[in-house]
């Protein structure tokens, strides 16, 4: 018990030197609450380190490292919202500490809040400029709010501070792709692949960059490498089977559109997909009528799982004439 109530002691010295060096501390009874909380956070009592740190900021409101304490609790429990206010707190007192600002901007990105998630991860990156965590949560937030331009300055840091991160490099052959530089995609999908050859989604990304360019052979082998290590993935096998059928190979691509069907079942694409290599095959031999229907059948399907396509629609009333 004496050698706990010691490092206990202990402990909160060294939680009051800190509070006095981050600016100060007037509130003896506000630093033993915080003390207190942070035994209890270490020790993960949540509910007994939370009231603490309430205590604290009770106490003494200029408390800020309580405050960033009383966000990470309700961040770490999924309570996005009550995590807000506490980080802002702790920024207003503490505007030079890089975590408050971090934490802040992942509260606001996991809250979908990507505009205030991106002004607050600059606050980090005033502070950090060489932090890559920060200019790739900056990427994901710009990616959503569809400023590709942005993503991509952002992403490009990241890859230079550190270029040996395969997920950064497969980000940046997205952003990329979405701002029409297929070639400089393609290259930095094989970099992401060089460093981690296990990344099916680069493998995808890359087989539907080949597939544009009519590098079908290309594109069979990439997505080939995706199924491998994810054969169940039914997006895979729908774009092996838009190589298979550019490539005239017919009957394989059902195969895989099939295997997408029995993976995905309302995958409307796939059936629509279906039904045109049956229509090519009723084209090639009109008495076999069955064709047709089997066409018609996977466009009536396809509606069921997704009503709005007009398209479908005109292709059902003309192909339904035929033969009729």
């Amino acid at each position: 018990m004496a050698t706990q109530a010691a490092s206990r002691t202990v402990f909160l010295a060294i939680v009051c030197a800190a509070a006095s060096a981050l600016g100060g501390c007037t509130n003896e009874q506000a630093l033993q609450h915080t003390g207190m909380g942070y035994l209890y956070y270490d020790q993960k009592m949540m509910d007994e380190a939370l009231q603490e740190f309430e205590d604290a900021v009770q106490l003494d409101p200029q408390m800020a490292i309580a405050h960033a304490k009383i966000g990470d609790i309700h961040r770490q429990r999924g309570e996005l919202d009550l995590a807000v206010l506490p980080y802002k707190r702790a920024i207003a007192m503490l505007p030079l500490e890089f975590d408050y600002w971090y934490n802040l901007g992942v509260v606001y990105r996991q809250l979908g809040q990507h505009e205030e998630a991106v002004e607050t991860y600059k606050g980090a990156v005033n502070l950090r400029p060489r932090n890559v965590p920060t200019r790739m949560d900056m990427t994901f937030c710009y990616f959503q709010l569809k400023d590709y331009h942005s993503a991509l300055e952002q992403c490009q840091k990241a890859v230079e501070l550190d270029p040996d991160q395969p997920t950064a490099w497969t980000n940046l052959g997205a952003l990329y792709y979405m701002t029409k530089e297929p070639y400089e995609a393609i290259k930095a999908y094989k970099k992401a692949l060089e460093l981690d050859e296990n990344q099916a989604t680069a493998y995808i990304n890359l087989g539907t960059l080949y597939l544009e360019q009519g590098r079908l052979d290309a594109a069979v082998e990439a997505f080939k490498k995706a199924m491998a290590m994810d054969p169940d993935s039914p997006e895979v096998h729908k774009r092996l089977a838009i190589a298979y059928n550019k490539m005239q190979r017919y009957n394989v691509a059902i195969e895989e559109l099939e295997r997408c069907l029995e993976l995905a079942p309302k995958d409307h694409e796939a059936m629509n997909s279906l039904a045109a290599i049956y229509v090519i095959f009723f084209l090639k031999d009109p008495n076999q009528d069955e064709l047709r229907k089997k066409a018609l059948e996977f466009w009536h399907h396809s509606l069921e799982a997704n009503p709005k396509q007009p398209h479908i629609e005109a292709l059902v009333r003309k192909w339904s004439k035929v033969g009729g």
